[in-house]
């Protein structure tokens, strides 16, 4: 069995090789089976992100939830966790530490992830167990280790991926946080 790390750079290898038409076709196709979800459409506050990297696109779910009068959110960048900020079309934003986009707004405005009630986190391998391995950094573990307490099924933690993806077994480690659903262009795995 291949260690996290020597999947996480498969995965990412085979992320990086879809095209753009690729890339676009299932970022739609994941937008539909969100959209149909009881979670998704029960839910106020979305937590989403840009895609980088090969990720799988959530801007046709993003534009929906905006529609629909949802307060959609995206991660900013806290030391060590998340929180996340209120993002809207006219959304200024900057660039953190990793180069990855987020919104520019005061602290004032962000949201502890407990406030929330569903976050749509990328990754890059999972399995259909609802184990993920993410970057590596563990922000997404770090900002929701509370939902590893007993009881607490708020918010609804949805992975979502290229169903290319996919492992059929995930060893999780003791501070992993067990996604409730994994949903991708082709399937969703509760």
């Amino acid at each position: 069995m291949l260690s996290h790390d020597e999947l996480r750079q498969r995965n990412r290898k085979l992320r990086a090789k879809l095209d753009s038409a690729a890339q676009a076709h299932a970022a739609s196709a994941l937008t539909r089976r969100l959209v149909d979800l009881p979670e998704y459409q029960q839910a106020r506050r979305v937590a989403a992100y840009f895609a980088v990297n090969g990720e799988i696109g959530l801007q046709p779910l993003i534009e929906d939830a905006l529609t629909a009068g949802k307060q959609v959110y995206l991660p900013n960048l806290d030391r060590q966790s998340l929180r996340f900020s209120p993002y809207f079309l006219s959304q200024k934003m900057r660039i953190n530490r990793f180069r990855l986009p987020e919104p520019d707004v005061d602290e004032s405005e962000m949201l502890q992830p407990r406030a929330l009630d569903l976050v749509l986190a990328p990754l890059v391998v999972f399995d259909a167990d609802g184990n993920r391995i993410g970057m590596g950094g563990g922000f997404y573990d770090r900002s929701f280790s509370f939902r590893n307490r007993p009881g607490i099924e708020k918010p609804v933690l949805i992975g979502v991926a290229h169903e290319l993806q996919r492992v059929e077994q995930i060893i999780p480690q003791e501070w992993d946080v067990r996604l409730d659903m994994v949903v991708t262009d082709r399937a969703a795995y509760r």
